[in-house]
C-alpha cells in the first residue's frame, strides 16, 4: 500500500499537482519536481533561512514545511516575482548597495526583504535588523543588506529614530486593572501593534480543581513554575520574579536567564507577567509579556480552565527558531503539558520532571500528529 499523498496547489501563479510521501519537504519538491531551483537548502533545519518562499501571503520555511500538508496553498518562490515592482527596487537596491557576494542567501533574503517592504512600510534601521534576523549570511556582514532594504522600506533610509527603544514596546496586553475592577487585563492578540513581536493565545482545561483552587496553583509562581518543563525560579516577592528558562533546538543549548515584575488581579483571578531574560552563551536576548487568567469550564464540572497569552519578542542568534508558524504549535504543546502538570498538582501529586524545554521533543511528537492526520479515514 502506497503512503504518498496526491497535493495540488498553485505554485507563481500555475496550478500543478504532483504525488509526494509524507516526508517530503517543499523546498525538495519545488527544486526536484518542478526546477525552481532558485529556492536555496542549506541546513535543512529552518535555522538559515535560505529556503524562504511565501506560502498563502507568509514567509515559511520551505525545508521543514511538509508538502503534503499544502493541499490548495499558493506558493511562490523567487522567481515568481520576476515582474512584481517591490522585488525589482530590492534588487536594484540590493546591487547598488554591495548586498550581495556568492548569492547563495540572496533569494531567501530577498523574499523576506519584500515581505518587510509590504508589511512594515517606514520602518527604521533597528526593526529591518531585527526583522533579517532568522535570514543568516555569511559573506557580506550585513550592512550593505540593511542598507538596501532600508533604502527601499523608508524615503529616508530608515535611519534609526534615537528616540526608539531597542526592543519593540509591547503592547499587546493592558496593565492589569485594580482589585475588583470587571475590565481587567487581557486584551486580544488582534489589538497588537505592528511593533509587537508575536502573539499566542492558548487555553488549557485542567480537571480536578475549580477556577478558584486553578487561581491559587497558578498564583503560587514558586509552585506552578515546576509545572512548565525548563524554568525555575530564584526569587519571588509578590512582585518582583527572577528566575531562568533551559531550552533546547536539537544540540543548541540555551539558558535563558532574566527577571520581571508580576501585577495580579485577585478579585478576577488574573495576572501579567512582564520579563527581560538573555541567554548568556549565544548573547540573544528575549521580551514577553505573559497573561493568564483562570476561570470556570462551562459545562464540565470539577474542571477550571486557564487562559494563556504569551506576546514575545526575540533578537540574536536565536532568532531564527522563533520566526515559524511551527513555533505555535511547539508552545501549544508546551502549554498542554504544563496542564498535565497542573492536574497532577491539583491531585495532590507531583509535576513530572523535566530537564529543559527541548524544541526538538516537541517537534517529533508535533510531527508525528501532522502524519498521522494524512491517514486519517476520508482524508484525500
Amino acid at each position: 500500500m502506497s503512503n504518498r499523498t496526491t497535493v495540488q496547489f498553485v505554485v507563481n501563479g500555475a496550478s500543478l499537482e504532483a504525488s509526494v510521501e509524507p516526508r517530503t519537504s517543499l523546498a525538495d519538491l519545488l527544486r526536484d519536481k518542478f526546477q525552481l531551483t532558485g529556492t536555496h537548502v542549506a541546513c535543512e533545519q529552518g535555522v538559515c533561512g535560505a529556503c524562504t518562499v511565501i506560502v498563502d501571503g507568509k514567509p515559511v520555511r520551505s525545508c521543514i514545511t511538509w508538502a503534503a500538508s499544502l493541499g490548495g496553498a499558493e506558493v511562490r518562490t523567487i522567481e515568481g516575482f520576476e515582474t512584481d515592482p517591490t522585488m525589482q527596487r530590492l534588487r536594484e537596491a540590493f546591487s547598488r548597495e554591495h548586498g550581495l557576494q556568492c548569492g547563495f542567501c540572496t533569494p531567501g533574503m530577498l523574499v523576506t526583504a519584500r515581505d518587510i517592504a509590504l508589511r512594515l512600510p517606514g520602518c527604521d534601521e533597528n526593526r529591518v535588523r531585527h526583522e533579517l534576523g532568522g535570514n543568516l549570511c555569511r559573506c557580506t556582514g550585513y550592512a550593505g543588506i540593511v542598507r538596501a532594504v532600508c533604502s527601499v522600506v523608508s524615503p529616508d533610509g530608515g535611519r534609526l529614530a534615537e528616540q526608539r527603544p531597542a526592543l519593540p514596546p509591547f503592547q499587546a496586553f493592558e496593565p492589569v486593572a485594580d482589585a475588583g475592577s470587571a475590565q481587567a487585563p487581557v486584551v486580544p492578540a488582534a489589538h497588537a501593534t505592528a511593533e509587537s513581536g508575536a502573539q499566542i493565545t492558548e487555553t488549557i482545561v485542567v480537571r480536578g480543581c475549580d477556577a478558584q483552587r486553578l487561581w491559587e496553583l497558578v498564583s503560587d509562581v514558586g509552585v506552578a513554575v515546576t509545572c512548565l518543563p525548563g524554568a525555575r525560579v530564584d526569587r519571588f516577592d509578590g512582585q518582583h520574579i527572577a528566575g531562568a528558562v533551559k531550552v533546547s533546538f536539537g544540540p543548541v543549548k540555551a539558558e535563558f536567564v532574566g527577571e520581571g515584575t508580576v501585577v495580579r488581579d485577585e478579585a478576577a483571578r488574573r495576572a501579567v507577567i512582564r520579563g527581560t531574560a538573555t541567554d548568556p552563551r549565544s548573547r540573544t536576548l528575549a521580551k514577553a509579556d505573559i497573561s493568564y487568567r483562570a476561570e470556570s469550564e462551562p459545562g464540565a464540572s470539577g474542571a477550571a480552565r486557564l487562559v494563556i497569552g504569551l506576546d514575545y519578542d526575540v533578537q540574536g542568534p536565536l532568532a531564527q527558531f522563533s520566526r515559524s508558524d511551527l513555533v505555535r504549535s511547539l508552545v501549544g504543546q508546551l502549554v498542554r503539558d504544563f496542564g498535565r502538570n497542573l492536574e497532577a498538582l491539583a491531585a495532590g501529586n507531583s509535576p513530572r520532571a523535566s530537564n529543559g524545554f527541548s524544541a526538538l521533543g516537541l517537534l517529533g511528537r508535533w510531527l508525528l500528529a501532522r502524519i498521522r492526520g494524512l491517514f486519517r479515514p476520508g482524508r484525500h
